[in-house]
């Protein structure tokens, strides 16, 4: 544990309060990270050739890493494997696609556990009368309403895993993919703590690492009236965009979960069979599922009032891992399929 003092908190409080920091900057340091490494993929080829035998590696990596089931290249994989060092083994080790699930698991769990360290810390607050009036304070109130949003749509997502999605048997993904989708959940809260919320972790514990005598978990205590009543037209409008957006994805994932279940299922278990998805969402565009996850983290990131330099960096991570994803995707269809529709784009229609 850390003992850097912090404010005005106990020596267990402090060092609670400073690995929360801490944890903000890891989570930061993570992210970044991870986009400089996306940058490989947007690498135009004639640039790539001239570059270090490594950086075509690294960018076969990271696609490798991106591409899941049927945009997963085993033999790219593969590639990564030649040698006998161990690294090359790991880099071209694969998982079951269905290990999917597994990210949504820590996704709602994690969350979760932050929502009731920011209720803790907010009800152990020494200078609180009410946690009321620190629901009322901005920026509690972001957080908790931006890892509320969060925990919403991972809690969907995870029960689409079980009871939507139709994965096949034979569907891979790579391990390094997967070890990274891990991170980025186990980080995604940090994104939406400021300094000042984080540090007020520090009075949850008193000096033997016991609850505060400050906190007050009298839960007929929590009056409402301060939070709801800093509620407008727009953070009305945002939350319907952040519902709508949630309830896009899930249409699409039903989408083409039919198309596996008629298909794939259907004509031999784990054998599989792709068809061209139709319906509303896919007129225009061939990843809608994709397009709705910008969407409604736009609009919880903009109805909590989060935004920052770490939800900017995090909204560049997502938006460049998605539409790699989807132009992924795209290229599979229209490799695959003939008949393709022409006017669909990969994820952001009229644009790309």
């Amino acid at each position: 544990m850390f003992t850097v003092l912090y404010g005005e908190g106990t020596f267990m409080g402090v060092s609670l309060g400073a690995t929360v920091l801490s944890y903000l900057k890891i989570a930061r340091v993570y992210y970044v990270l991870c986009i400089a490494f996306g940058l490989l993929a947007f690498i135009p080829e004639r640039v790539m050739s001239l570059l270090p035998r490594s950086v075509p590696v690294l960018r076969n990596i990271l696609n490798n890493s991106v591409g899941r089931g049927k945009t997963y290249d085993e033999r790219s994989a593969k590639e990564l494997g030649r040698g006998s060092f161990l690294i090359s083994r790991l880099l071209s080790a694969s998982v079951p696609k269905k290990w999917f699930a597994h990210l949504y698991h820590v996704a709602v769990f994690n969350t979760f556990l932050h929502l009731c360290l920011l209720c803790l810390s907010l009800a152990c607050q020494p200078e609180a009368t009410t946690v009321g009036k620190l629901l009322g304070t901005v920026e509690h109130r972001n957080t908790l309403l931006a890892l509320a949003c969060l925990q919403i749509h991972v809690s969907r997502r995870l029960y689409e895993n079980y009871f939507v999605h139709v994965h096949s048997e034979e569907g891979r993904m790579q391990l390094v993919g997967y070890v990274f989708g891990l991170l980025y959940y186990v980080f995604l809260p940090a994104t939406f703590y400021t300094e000042t919320v984080a540090g007020n972790t520090s009075s949850i514990l008193d000096a033997s690492g016991a609850l505060s005598s400050t906190c007050d978990l009298n839960w007929s205590s929590w009056w409402l009236g301060d939070f709801v009543g800093t509620v407008k037209g727009t953070d009305i409008a945002l939350l319907a965009l952040f519902f709508f957006g949630n309830v896009m994805q899930y249409q699409s994932h039903a989408m083409l979960a039919s198309l596996r279940s008629k298909g794939g299922r259907g004509s031999g278990e784990g054998k599989r069979t792709y068809k061209i998805p139709k319906g509303f969402w896919f007129t225009y565009c061939s990843n809608p599922h994709y397009l709705a996850e910008i969407v409604l983290y736009l609009a919880f990131i903009t109805l909590s009032n989060s935004w920052s330099q770490s939800t900017v960096i995090l909204m560049t991570m997502v938006v460049m891992n998605l539409t790699l994803s989807a132009t992924m995707t795209h290229k599979y269809y229209k490799e695959k399929f003939k008949t393709y529709p022409t006017k669909r784009y990969a994820i952001f229609p009229g644009i790309v």
